[in-house]
């Protein structure tokens, strides 16, 4: 491969951002990469630094579908009880049923989140 910009001259490596081969002289490593512009390594940081963000937001996620998962749980109990005592119908009791899913379905979503 040839470099972008001299092209009589070898690359030594890609753009991280644009694929673009550069060589010795354009090359510029940012430490998680080569690059070969400026432009380039201002996206590559850009990029980098919401990997890392969505790093940090993983625990805080799979503490709020748990959360959710409580505050289904207790309205799906609502529903279900409301539903028996006032003899209201299976539509209220199926209501609960499916708040329950959800609940589980949160759950499972926290599990697989804490997990990565």
């Amino acid at each position: 491969m040839k470099c972008f910009n001299h092209p009589g001259m070898d690359a030594v490596g890609s753009c991280k951002n644009c694929f673009k081969g550069v060589c010795v002289q354009c090359a510029k490593d940012t430490g998680i990469g080569v690059v070969c512009s400026a432009p380039c390594e201002e996206e590559v940081k850009s990029i980098r630094a919401m990997v890392e963000r969505n790093r940090k937001v993983y625990p805080f996620a799979a503490r709020n579908h748990f959360k959710n998962a409580i505050w289904l749980t207790a309205m799906a109990a609502v529903f279900i009880v409301y539903g028996l005592v006032t003899h209201r119908g299976l539509f209220t009791i199926a209501f609960g049923a499916v708040l329950l899913l959800g609940a589980a379905f949160s759950v499972f979503s926290g599990r697989r989140m804490t997990r990565l």
